[in-house]
C-alpha cells in the first residue's frame, strides 16, 4: 500500500541517503494523507512504512520507545547495527501477546510488514538500511540491505506493493538516458560501479508511478527525507502548484513552519528557507512597526 524509494546521492567528497515515498494509506479506503517517512528521536535515523499500517505504525512506535528507553540508542552512541537487532526483538517480543481472535482461530494472522530502518552508521563510517518482514512461518526477519553499498551501481531500494513497477520504470528511464551498467567481469568494473551513481530519478519514478491511476496503492504527494554524514536528519515541506505539504497533509495558508521547501523542477530538487517561519512574520511585524 505504498512505494518508497531509498538511495545514496554522492559527488565527489560527501554523500547523503536520500528516501522518498507516497502519501496514501489503503484498506478499503484511500488515505492521501499520511506520513510514510519519520525520523527516530535520535541522530541520523528514521523509519520509512510500508505494509499493513496497523502493523506498520505499531513498528514506529516500539522503535521510538525502544530509542528513549535506553540512553545510548537516544543519543545515538550505540550503532544503527544494534539499534536494529534490537527492533527486531522487540517487535517480535511484542506479537507474543495479541489476543481476542476471531472465534475458533488460534493463532493470530501473519502480519504483512515491509518496514525500513535506516542511518548512518559511525562504526563503518557508510550509510546503512535494514529491512524487517515476516516470513510465511511468522517469524520476524531482519535483512541488511545491500543495494546502498558503493559497489552496486545505480543502486537504489524500492519498497512497498509498487517496487515491482518502480524498478521497472527506473530501468527504463536509465536506458533512455543512456545510463549503462558496468559489466561484470570488466578490469575497472569496481571503479565504474562507484561512478554510476543517481541523482533524483527515484524520485521521478515515485512521482510517475503517484500519476499512475492504475497504481491504486499509491497515491497522495511526495515525501523526502534526507540523513547527512555529520549525524543529521531532515524533512521538508513538499510544494507544488496547488500547495504545500509536510507528510502528506497539506500545509494551509496562515500556517507557519520552519522546515525547508523542497521542490522539483527541470529534473532536480530546489531547496530553500521556509518563508512562512516565525522569523519571517516577526520580520513584517518590525516592518510593519518602522513604516507606522
Amino acid at each position: 500500500m505504498t512505494l518508497v524509494a531509498l538511495w545514496v546521492r554522492r559527488n565527489a567528497t560527501l554523500s547523503e541517503l536520500v528516501a522518498v515515498s507516497d502519501s496514501r494509506l489503503s484498506g478499503g479506503e484511500s488515505w492521501d494523507r499520511c506520513p510514510k517517512l519519520v525520523p527516530l528521536p535520535r541522530p541520523a535515523t528514521a523509519i520509512a512504512m510500508s505494509g499493513d499500517a496497523t502493523t506498520a505504525y505499531a513498528f514506529l512506535l516500539q522503535a521510538m520507545n525502544a530509542c528513549l528507553l535506553l540512553d545510548g540508542n537516544e543519543a545515538g552512541r550505540t550503532d544503527i547495527r544494534y539499534l536494529a537487532r534490537k527492533l527486531r526483538d522487540a517487535y517480535a517480543d511484542s506479537r507474543r501477546d495479541v489476543s481476542d481472535l476471531p472465534t475458533g482461530q488460534d493463532q493470530p494472522d501473519v502480519p504483512v510488514l515491509d518496514v525500513v530502518l535506516f542511518g548512518w552508521s559511525w562504526r563503518r563510517l557508510q550509510f546503512e538500511a535494514y529491512s524487517y518482514s515476516y516470513d510465511s512461518t511468522g517469524v520476524l526477519r531482519m535483512h541488511t540491505i545491500r543495494d546502498l553499498e558503493e559497489s552496486v551501481p545505480y543502486g537504489v531500494y524500492f519498497a512497498g506493493d509498487a517496487r515491482d513497477s518502480a524498478k521497472i520504470r527506473l530501468q527504463k528511464l536509465l536506458e533512455e538516458r543512456g545510463s549503462s551498467r558496468p559489466l561484470r567481469g570488466q578490469p575497472d568494473s569496481a571503479e565504474q560501479a562507484k561512478k554510476a551513481n543517481l541523482n533524483w530519478e527515484p524520485l521521478e519514478v515515485v512521482q510517475d508511478v503517484i500519476e499512475d491511476a492504475s497504481e491504486r496503492t499509491v497515491g497522495g504527494v511526495p515525501q523526502l527525507l534526507k540523513i547527512y554524514q555529520y549525524g543529521m536528519s531532515e524533512t521538508f515541506v513538499w510544494r507544488t502548484k496547488s500547495g504545500d505539504y509536510f507528510g502528506g497533509r497539506e500545509v494551509k495558508h496562515g500556517e507557519r513552519f520552519d522546515r525547508r521547501v523542497a521542490s522539483f523542477a527541470d529534473g532536480d530538487v530546489v531547496l530553500q528557507y521556509s518563508d512562512r517561519a516565525m522569523r519571517n512574520v516577526t520580520d513584517k511585524l518590525e516592518e510593519s512597526d518602522d513604516e507606522q
